[in-house]
């Protein structure tokens, strides 16, 4: 479990935690920023470009994604052998003041396409309010062949978020601002092929993060 701030949890009673809009977590999309590149053999471009192949949605608790162009593509033939792109994202965030437990679910959605000899590997190293969290992976071996045009991987971790200060903390917690802080990931993704005539390629289409204060969480300040 991981903790924005400190105090102990007992002894408080149970209410909700909202933000101005009613939720429990602000995106600040318009001051998000992304930035990665690919490089496939010898070659390298700029990829993850906001607003032009990488789009920010701010869907309430859930942030969104789009990615149009993080992928790599070794199609048979292709005299390259390995391939490897990346995308890191920053966004500014605010959470509700109080005292609860909340989940932060990510989600990353992909496809991949592989013959038996070759490897694939798509991967999130994310941080919230500065704490790490564990890389969120899948990899694909040499053997199988695969084909699969949409794939998941999703991991949830748990905050205790507790925003009060130390003298006059009743006062400072819900009368002051909102915590505020930052989401970052690393997406990454890599494929490897061992001859010509194979195939690989893997792509990234979304990531979704999802911000959610667990039912009957503890909490103290009152939403206006």
């Amino acid at each position: 479990m991981r903790h924005i701030s400190s105090i102990a949890l007992a002894g408080f009673a149970i209410s909700s935690v909202a933000l101005a809009d009613g939720g429990s977590i602000a995106w600040d999309t318009a001051r998000a920023i992304s930035g990665g590149s690919k490089q496939v053999g010898p070659s390298a471009q700029q990829v993850c470009i906001k607003d032009v192949n990488t789009f920010f949605i701010d869907a309430g608790n859930t942030l969104s994604v789009l990615l149009t162009d993080l992928g790599v593509a070794l199609p048979s033939g292709d005299q390259s052998l390995t391939g490897r792109a990346n995308c890191r994202i920053v966004v500014p965030v605010e959470v509700a003041r109080g005292l609860y437990l909340a989940d932060l679910t990510q989600t990353v959605t992909f496809g991949v396409v592989k013959g038996s000899g070759a490897t694939a590997r798509v991967s999130a190293n994310s941080s919230f309010f500065g704490y790490p969290l564990p890389l969120l992976s899948r990899g694909y071996s040499w053997g199988p062949v695969v084909n699969s045009p949409l794939e998941q991987v999703s991991r949830t971790d748990t905050f205790a978020v507790n925003t009060p200060s130390a003298a006059g903390w009743f006062r400072s917690w819900c009368l002051g601002r909102q915590p505020k802080g930052i989401y970052t990931s690393n997406l990454a993704v890599g494929v490897e092929k061992n001859n010509i005539y194979d195939e690989a390629q893997l792509a990234i289409d979304g990531l979704d993060v999802k911000f959610e204060v667990r039912p009957g969480a503890l909490a103290f300040c009152p939403t206006r």
